[in-house]
């Protein structure tokens, strides 16, 4: 019954919104609507605490009506996957502003996207995974093509061609695979994990899933359309591209390349994790230069989940369980740097980092609430980046210290580019834009203070995630 609630009111309230009948009060629909969905995904989280296998399963067996066999499953993974989900949309919804005057279309995108996500974190079949997969990505097609910024609809089809392109090379590989499963063939996960699947059928899956996977995150060097979408992009849209969906990307990673293709992730190392730190390197290095703050956020970002990608596959405990919490701490981490860069150009009308300065001396609420996402995104200890990137890093030394060296040293990129950006943010003299510059309201508050206990919760107490995640991970 979780299961089925947790993805049908996410629908039902997407549909409610698309008949245009609630009108100015479709916002504070959609963020009841979505703590409605968030405090469900608490209850999963209780029944999940005291189920006996530790996954929560419905099978709607409808082979007799459709066909079809729908399976789904929340195991500790998908658990953790839904949680950050369901704990960002809310935050998404309500950081809307009223002078944007956004139609109810506008947040039935996002509730439908929402729905999309938690099918894509809980199918238990291959077929359903693509369907949510594909559906998640119209959207916020739309909400990028109808509400973003210049050149919305010519990134928005860059966009979109990517995405299509690496979804087929999937199809191409889900649709192999099944034909490899014992007759009568099946869709389900089990029945492709139980391939024992030869190096020489390893290689072309792990290219086909990869592929797919790598564009989503994205990874060096299928990154291109990043920048340009969440530059594009309504900041909402932007969140939930950052904050969300390109941990798809990374779900599919442990999900499907970890199991299906273990030969090649335990022999590739020297092959494709060099280049997932180029990026790495890259993203850090880009992100420096960058005079724009939302552009220096997505290359900060790719920079990110670059090292969240080396962890899951550096083939060893230490690094996919850091993988997997730093890939939640990213969620909100990302989404706290995105809010605190909206509400900088609500009060400037500008995001150009020379035309800011001296904000501290006149907003010091705000002040201290982007001085803690900065140093969360830096993984100053004590904050929920830290103890993910230090497992990381340590499962990174046991596969190859080289490499793990090196990523390290990344880290000091980002502590350049970040601390750089708040020096000329924050503090100096004020300038024309920021002089008329106003502290946060009690609502902006609000809105930052699930960041913030998140931010110092998993930093303080990061075995609640990790005891979670223990059995899963082995």
């Amino acid at each position: 019954m979780i299961l089925v609630l947790l993805l049908i009111l996410p629908l039902l309230a997407s549909l409610l919104l698309f008949t245009g009948k609630l009108g100015k009060h479709s916002k504070n629909f959609a963020l009841v609507a979505s703590l409605v969905v968030f405090a469900i995904s608490l209850l999963a989280g209780y029944a999940f605490t005291f189920a006996h296998d530790k996954i929560l399963t419905l099978d709607l067996n409808l082979k007799e009506l459709l066909d079809v066999d729908i399976i789904l499953k929340i195991d500790a993974v998908s658990l953790v996957m839904v949680m950050l989900t369901t704990l960002l949309v809310p935050i998404i919804i309500a950081s809307t502003d009223k002078k944007e005057n956004r139609t109810p279309n506008f947040y039935a995108l996002i509730m439908l996207m929402q729905m999309a996500l938690i099918g894509v974190f809980t199918s238990s079949e291959m077929i359903l995974f693509y369907i949510f997969w594909e559906l998640a990505l119209i959207p916020i097609f739309f909400i990028t093509a109808l509400w973003g910024g210049e050149n919305k609809k010519k990134i928005s089809v860059k966009f979109l061609i990517y995405t299509v392109v690496g979804s087929f090379a999937m199809l191409i590989g889900i649709l192999y695979l099944y034909t490899l499963t014992p007759a009568p063939h099946s869709f389900s996960f089990e029945s492709f994990f139980q391939l024992k699947l030869p190096y020489s059928v390893q290689v072309p899956v792990f290219l086909a899933f990869f592929l797919a996977f790598a564009i989503k995150i994205p990874l060096f060097p299928f990154h291109s359309w990043q920048a340009e979408t969440y530059n594009a992009s309504p900041v909402q849209g932007s969140m939930l591209l950052a904050g969300i969906m390109l941990k798809m990307g990374l779900y599919g990673i442990i999900r499907f390349i970890l199991p299906l293709c273990p030969d090649v992730v335990a022999g590739g190392s020297l092959i494709f994790l060099p280049l997932i730190l180029f990026g790495v390197i890259y993203g850090a290095t880009i992100a420096i230069t960058q005079p724009n703050l939302k552009k220096l956020i997505a290359f900060a970002s790719l920079s990110h989940v670059g090292l969240i990608a080396l962890g899951l596959l550096s083939n060893n405990h230490y690094g996919i369980e850091g993988g997997i919490l730093q890939l939640f701490s990213h969620g909100v981490n990302v989404v706290g740097f995105f809010l605190c860069y909206y509400m900088i150009v609500k009060r400037t009308n500008t995001d150009k980092i020379s035309d800011l300065g001296g904000i501290a001396s006149v907003a010091p609420k705000f002040a201290t609430i982007f001085l803690i996402i900065v140093l969360a995104n830096i993984s100053l200890p004590l904050t929920n980046s830290f103890v993910g990137e230090f497992l990381i890093l340590l499962g990174l030394f046991q596969t190859n210290k080289i490499l793990a060296i090196i990523a390290g040293l990344t880290i000091i990129l980002g502590a350049v580019y970040i601390l750089k950006m708040y020096q000329k943010v924050m503090y100096g003299e004020r300038s024309a834009a920021t002089e008329k510059f106003t502290d946060l309201t009690f609502s902006e508050m609000l809105v930052f203070l699930p960041i913030i206990a998140m931010i110092f919760l998993v930093g303080i107490f990061p075995s609640f995630i990790l005891q979670l995640l223990e059995g899963a991970v082995k």
